[in-house]
């Protein structure tokens, strides 16, 4: 195994000075998150089916929270 360290992907989207790289980090910064969270950190997104349609889901928002303060 080697110890070259990989470029992040999201340092890709996130990093590029191009249109696509302006809109992605514009996108994130109108979320409240500022711009040292973009510089050598990989970008991790947490999904899930929380709903106000559907009741059997709704504990997933609280779970969210506590795994992005994990992350954190």
């Amino acid at each position: 195994m080697s110890n070259v360290k990989r470029p992040l992907r999201s340092a890709a989207w996130f990093g590029s000075a191009d249109k696509n790289g302006f809109m992605y980090r514009s996108w994130m910064k109108n979320q409240g998150i500022p711009d040292h969270e973009f510089q050598g950190k990989p970008i991790i997104g947490i999904c899930n089916t929380w709903s106000e349609l559907t009741p059997c889901n709704a504990h997933f928002r609280k779970i969210a929270e506590h795994v992005k303060k994990g992350v954190l």
